[in-house]
């Protein structure tokens, strides 16, 4: 094949072709005017010079908004900070004239503390916070220069989603919601409003989604879900006001009904500032970008030009609404200038080539790129084939050991390696074995100390177990009996309307002879068997009979969707720990005991972060984003780990509706970006 057919076959995979050509030309020269400015940036950046793409995205005089596709570890925060510096330093702008928006409050923290530096200031007048911060000090100014504003929006002292939720279910008793409440999918009913809050969505479009696919679950009634859910929100919303009763999502919702609604607060803030910056841009949600628009509108001439840097490959947060849409395609939105920062200091040669192919085989609705490394030679990414996780557990204990110990230590620092994982059910035997040996460990998720009542399907069925066990008067039995018929009908892929006509509005309890025929009609005798040992085994417990949780369960898993939801691995460890529960009794103890583990957990971390405590590392992948670790752990990579089992190929179609139903998807492209970072040493396991 000829060369020029091998660099377009290249290119055409991972992205325009970065060149190296021995030690690389600078573009700063001793005759530029902005060369006393770098001169003096240069000891504030470690002693190091910017690379030319930095400097380039620097220098770039604004005329149009700014997009910088930052890949990882390309110095993305250095840059934005350096940018700052300049425009005031050189271009004479106002620091009150700048704002610079983030993720994080560490990240926000870490930006407001090194453009403090560049500047040479303690506390300059820059205005850095997280999307939250810097809208509620929007909001703030809004309301001393306009007070008729605060009339807009929910006001409170500070966020407190325990009195929101508790309002929240007594509304839903009040307007008797508990099916839409906890029947219509994974989320419950506070987790779908905040999902479709930060999708953008009005109260009015919630309820067209309720009445489009739950009004199914009582289609008899009077009232339909939809109609009962807009009464619900409207109270809701003049209860938390009158309470002031809020919750984050307030802070922007408020900011976002000012600017939609005042023309004269919408004109004081799109005259506020000149530039502003947002960071990881590829995790800006409908809303957000709402908010944007308004503040920076695509059209206004005389408007503040945006600057947002961040990278699609890097977008992991769609389950929280976040769209990778936004930077792909923000110069359909915006007159836009786009620069590349693809030169990776954080990790080594073969971590990045690693990387680039990976990430390549997400050939659709990404930026192509190819991102080449600063590190040549130092540092390796190995692939280790274990066939037990017993064996991997062993495995990870004994090389974070021998790692700990290097430099002649007579005690191993644990603190140089962390493990990274996907899901809870990946780290189980791994958590088992570091007790064993007494490996000190500390995990970020305390949830994930669970086990397996962290597994989703797992936790619903001891929610609703429990939840009958302790019922006490007639009518709240019946509804938690009820509950569970639902619940175990659409596991067998009962439709939504035949489970309703069942159990209608039955004031009498259903035995469990004749809710097994209901889901198996003439088929199947040994299903029907497990079906009403599975409730015949409930109605014992709730009798006070000894019943062995264990065959309770073993029925439970039987049940096709939850063998859907499930991955093999998860069944098997459910399996493995529910041997131990002899009762309901034992089980309850087990959940306490490990209850009373996340509390321990808390104040390990809270050692271990400030760095007094020698601890194994474990976090999940998600919580890994931006951060660097000289030796990294990737545990669980194959099919049904990671990617998930979950993880599909979707269509628009797809998409819209899960959208609606507030039940996001899990797409492999995700599953894709999800293995992108690390640094020096990693080993995927």
């Amino acid at each position: 094949m000829h060369a020029e057919n091998v660099m377009n076959l290249y290119q055409g995979i991972y992205g325009e072709l970065e060149y190296d050509e021995g030690k690389e030309q600078h573009i700063l020269t001793d005759l530029d005017e902005d060369k006393g400015f770098f001169d003096f940036l240069r000891p504030k950046n470690d002693n190091n010079d910017f690379n030319n793409e930095q400097i380039e995205a620097i220098r770039y005089d604004m005329e149009k908004n700014l997009r910088i596709i930052a890949g990882a570890g390309s110095g993305k925060t250095q840059t934005i900070c350096a940018k700052t510096a300049y425009l005031i330093m050189m271009k004479n702008v106002p620091e009150e004239k700048i704002a610079m928006i983030t993720f994080t409050k560490k990240a926000s923290e870490e930006m407001k503390e090194r453009v403090n530096f560049f500047l040479g200031e303690e506390k300059s007048k820059v205005a850095v916070g997280t999307f939250h911060s810097f809208f509620i000090r929007l909001y703030n100014e809004l309301k001393k220069q306009f007070p008729y504003v605060e009339h807009m929006g929910i006001i409170g002292d500070n966020p407190d989603e325990k009195k929101y939720k508790a309002e929240l279910e007594d509304l839903i008793k009040d307007y008797k919601l508990k099916k839409l409440d906890e029947n219509a999918g994974e989320k419950n009913l506070f987790e779908k409003i905040s999902y479709w809050t930060n999708m953008g969505f009005s109260i009015e479009m919630m309820t067209k989604y309720i009445e489009k696919h739950f009004n199914i679950l009582e289609p008899t009634s009077d009232e339909t879900l939809s109609q009962r859910f807009q009464k619900m929100m409207r109270e809701f919303y003049d209860k938390r006001k009158s309470n002031r009763i809020v919750v984050f999502d307030d802070y922007m919702l408020n900011l976002l009904h000012v600017l939609t609604d005042d023309i004269q607060a919408r004109e004081y803030v799109q005259k506020r500032f000149q530039y502003i910056f947002i960071d990881e841009f590829q995790d800006t949600n409908p809303l957000q970008m709402d908010i944007i628009k308004l503040i920076c509108p695509p059209d206004l001439k005389d408007g503040a030009k945006l600057i947002i840097v961040g990278d699609d490959d890097q977008s992991i947060y769609y389950f929280r609404g976040a769209e990778p849409k936004y930077i792909k395609d923000f110069d359909q939105m915006y007159e836009t200038q786009t620069l590349k920062l693809m030169t990776n200091y954080r990790s080594t040669s073969k971590i990045v080539q690693a990387g680039n192919r990976v990430i390549a085989f997400n050939e659709n609705n990404r930026i192509k790129k190819s991102m080449k490394p600063f590190h040549k030679n130092e540092g390796d990414c190995y692939i280790r084939s274990l066939p037990t996780p017993e064996e991997e557990a062993e495995w990870i204990i004994d090389q974070s050991q021998y790692i700990g110990l290097s430099g002649n230590k007579a005690v191993p620092d644990y603190r140089e390696s962390v493990i990274l994982y996907r899901s809870t059910s990946q780290i189980k035997t791994l958590l088992h074995k570091l007790e064993v040996n007494n490996i000190p460990f500390v995990i970020e998720t305390n949830e994930d100390l669970m086990g397996i009542f962290s597994l989703d399907a797992f936790k619903r069925a001891y929610r609703y177990w429990k939840a009958f066990l302790i019922s006490n008067e007639d009518s709240d039995k019946l509804t938690r009996w009820n509950q569970i018929i639902s619940e175990t009908s659409y596991a067998f892929y009962k439709k939504k309307q035949e489970v309703v006509n069942f159990i209608g509005d039955s004031s009498s309890y259903i035995n469990p002879q004749k809710i097994a025929d209901f889901i198996c009609g003439n088929k199947s005798l040994d299903r029907k068997k497990e079906i009403i040992d599975y409730f015949e085994g409930l109605v014992r417990l709730k009798n006070k009979k000894s019943v062995s949780m264990e065959i309770v369960i073993k029925n439970f898993l039987g049940f096709p969707l939850i063998r859907n939801q499930l991955t093999k691995d998860e069944i098997k460890w459910i399996e493995k720990e529910t041997e131990q529960f002899q009762s309901w009794e034992g089980m309850v103890k087990r959940y306490q005991e490990l209850n009373q583990k996340k509390e321990e957990m808390k104040k390990k971390l809270d050692e271990y972060h400030k760095g007094t405590f020698n601890a194994i590392y474990l976090l999940t992948i998600h919580k890994s984003k931006g951060l660097s670790f000289k030796n990294v752990f990737l545990i669980g990579l194959y099919d049904e780990g990671l990617p998930s089992n979950k993880a599909t190929k979707v269509t628009p179609e797809i998409i819209q509706e899960s959208i609606e139903k507030a039940e996001p998807p899990t797409t492999i492209e995700e599953e894709r970006r999800l293995m992108y970072g690390a640094k020096r040493w990693f080993e995927i396991v």
